[in-house]
């Protein structure tokens, strides 16, 4: 009920900035998939040991159940203990693919509020983070002033780091889209509503939830080999990939026929942002570097590509051009100039890159030096 009257006024009265959203729409109970209990009582959640053993002697899972408002007991598996002194203060049940899920919400007053760590970043102790889709390809470094001799190590990199390492990217979605392609047409072939197309929905559903719990981990996994090592502070884009994967918008001509406007291409970059997940791994990493006394900073990340980290010469380059070549002599990995770009920026060495106007003839334009 709350959720609901809260929807109707962020449309008619709109939020703190003023800014309102759409027309809510009706929903029907199967549509909703989570509701939250902002309070239980102390006392809600009964743990007592399992009298019975396993085969091998072992002791079995405690037996658990939890007294929800307007539910009664509900019998869960307890299979992560609450510590001591923390009070249960909220609840919120969701139902996935594969079962109903509660996620309690622990409150310890004695616990101090977690503040970030003001860190001062220096060359040494700073790393820059570039997050990336294309194919990307490591290069040794050598001076800027002579020619580099190329050891490519092809790898699709998730993101690359100012110092030169890379993290392949694991394309979760991409490897499974025969497999779930096949599960959809054998589901459109079965009669509506029947038993057997509900088992294949089924299915479908369980396996996009194991996707998504195999990129979680793997962003969970790359974001503590980041943590690990010896950097304190981490600068990485300040970008929204929801607005990077926005659909192009529609094109018409005097007679209202719509003409081609590059969605085509923009399908298939769209579903390799969703399939990286670049928010999902960013909020990763700033929660494990919080956690490990570090801190992430965000910059913008206007044109870090398009100049040189040597000599700070613009010069637009397509987002097909995967290699970085100037007149100095460098030559390198795209996104690897971009990361050191990043941790320049973010360690002030290199001024905010404004944004610049794109235009037909700035590819003719002769590349100039950023101020």
């Amino acid at each position: 009920m709350k959720r609901s009257k809260d929807t109707f006024n962020r449309f008619v009265k709109g939020d703190l900035n003023g800014k309102r959203s759409g027309k809510p729409r009706f929903k029907s109970v199967r549509r909703y998939r989570t509701f939250s209990i902002p309070q239980l009582k102390p006392g809600c959640l009964t743990v007592t040991a399992n009298p019975h053993r396993r085969k091998n002697g072992s002791a079995r899972r405690d037996i658990a159940y939890i007294n929800l408002p307007k539910v009664g007991q509900v019998k869960l598996i307890y299979h992560r203990p609450i510590p001591e002194r923390f009070t249960i203060k909220a609840a919120l049940v969701s139902h996935k693919a594969d079962g109903w899920y509660i996620t309690l919400t622990l409150e310890d007053k004695s616990v101090p509020s977690l503040k970030p760590p003001e860190i001062e970043a220096t060359e040494e102790n700073s790393l820059g983070l570039d997050v990336g889709l294309g194919r990307g390809e490591a290069f040794a470094l050598t001076t800027c002033a002579t020619n580099r001799s190329l050891n490519s190590a092809n790898a699709s990199p998730l993101q690359t780091a100012s110092d030169g390492e890379i993290e392949p990217i694991q394309q979760h979605y991409r490897n499974s889209e025969a497999k779930l392609a096949r599960l959809a047409n054998r589901k459109d072939g079965k009669p509506n509503k029947s038993a057997s197309r509900r088992k294949l929905a089924k299915k479908i559903s369980k396996h996009h939830q194991k996707l998504q719990r195999k990129r979680k981990q793997f962003h969970y996994e790359s974001a503590t080999k980041l943590v690990s090592r010896d950097e304190q502070v981490f600068f990485v884009e300040n970008i929204k990939p929801g607005n990077l994967s926005r659909k192009n918008k529609p094109k018409q001509d005097e007679n209202g026929k719509y003409l081609p406007n590059g969605q085509s291409a923009k399908s298939g970059l769209n579903k390799s942002i969703n399939d990286a997940g670049w928010g999902q791994f960013l909020s990763i990493l700033a929660y494990k570097a919080a956690k490990a006394g570090k801190s992430v900073v965000k910059v913008k990340p206007h044109d870090t590509s398009q100049v040189c980290s040597c000599c700070n010469r613009f010069e637009e380059k397509d987002l097909s051009v995967r290699i970085h070549e100037c007149l100095c002599g460098l030559i390198m990995d795209r996104d690897w100039n971009a990361a050191i770009n990043i941790k320049r920026v973010g360690s002030c060495i290199l001024p905010t890159i404004k944004r610049r106007k794109r235009s037909r003839k700035a590819a003719t334009k002769e590349a100039y030096t950023v101020p």
